[in-house]
């Protein structure tokens, strides 16, 4: 059911509205929130597909599954962001993930904040829809601050393989992530694809990922006959596991590999040539063996600039591409 959470005025007459999705009325509810920026589209795509497949379920087209549980969905936080195809909110620059626990009578992007908080504060589990940065593509992930306990069965359940521990950042008690933490909300972050950019393949990796968590979870029931998955193995790297690879000259970064790629050391991941010779300035390697998980994508690059981020853990760093190949299609 859609239902509107908050309406504010606007200076052009029509007002600002923020609606979020339910469905069902026991359990523990489960909130799953995208458009904190406006141009992280997969979790915009990846939510309304979410509330496509749930409709068909509560309206009985779709006898394979019985929802038994709760669960709650916000598919655009920073509304005026998407409308105006920016990350931040356009008219003062304000990032909605840098805005909690906002003020319910404050200026428009805190009293969102404060309508997203309110909504959520009784939810036993969160799930935050995200991409990467501005310039950069992320393989499926999963990201979180506290991999323990009630996180670390998230992270199982999901059936992701990767997980990132998130460094400490003094702006993180902005985020929406953060307070709902000190609510003792189980939450994680999900990331995959590029800022204004829908991959669909990585989008039914993360999908697939909810139903798994759904199901295991009681929130979902299937009742096809599935064949016994192959077991999935999370790994947990920690932030002195990540390789940052940067450029030593600026130019025209030309990428060779796809993020998602299991890298041996010395493996070319691209090389930067000069914008008015052509001439290669630089072939950039991987340092170590392990998973590509973020690469850049805007091929104009500074001195120093990163351009890849690889997980090098010892401890058994597999290939992403397996969990493409494990999605269960409906």
């Amino acid at each position: 059911m859609k239902e509107k959470i908050l309406t504010l005025p606007t200076p052009f007459g029509d007002n600002l509205e923020i609606y979020k999705n339910t469905w069902g009325k026991s359990g523990e509810p489960l909130s799953i929130v995208s458009g904190l920026q406006g141009d992280h589209l997969n979790g915009l795509f990846l939510n309304s597909h979410l509330t496509q497949f749930l409709d068909s379920i509560v309206q009985g087209s779709d006898p394979q599954y019985t929802l038994t549980g709760q669960i709650q969905t916000f598919p655009i936080v920073n509304v005026n962001a998407f409308q105006s195809g920016t990350r931040l909110w356009p008219l003062d620059g304000m990032d909605m993930d840098l805005a909690f626990p906002g003020n319910r009578e404050g200026e428009t992007a805190e009293a969102i904040a404060s309508a997203i908080l309110q909504h959520t504060k009784d939810s036993f589990w969160g799930i935050i829809l995200t991409s990467a940065p501005p310039h950069y593509e992320d393989a499926p992930h999963i990201q979180t601050y506290k991999p323990y306990n009630r996180e670390k069965k998230m992270c199982r359940d999901l059936k992701i393989e990767t997980v990132r521990r998130q460094k400490y950042s003094p702006t993180q008690k902005l985020n929406l992530f953060y307070h709902w933490q000190e609510q003792e909300i189980s939450s994680v972050m999900v990331s995959a694809g590029s800022p204004r950019t829908i991959n669909l393949q990585q989008c039914q990796i993360l999908f697939q990922g909810i139903l798994n968590f759904m199901e295991a979870e009681g929130i979902l029931k299937d009742h096809r006959n599935k064949k016994p998955e192959n077991k999935i193995k999370t790994r947990i790297y920690y932030p002195n596991e990540e390789v940052l690879v940067r450029t030593s000259a600026p130019g025209i970064f030309l990428k060779e590999v796809k993020v998602g790629t299991c890298l041996k050391k010395g493996q070319k991941i691209g090389e930067v040539r000069d914008i008015y010779s052509g001439k290669i300035l630089e072939e950039l390697t991987a340092s170590e063996d392990g998973l590509l998980i973020t690469l850049r994508q805007y091929p104009i690059v500074y001195e120093k600039e990163p351009i890849a981020i690889i997980l090098s853990g010892k401890d058994g760093w597999q290939k992403i591409g397996r969990t493409f190949q494990s999605i269960v299609k409906r």
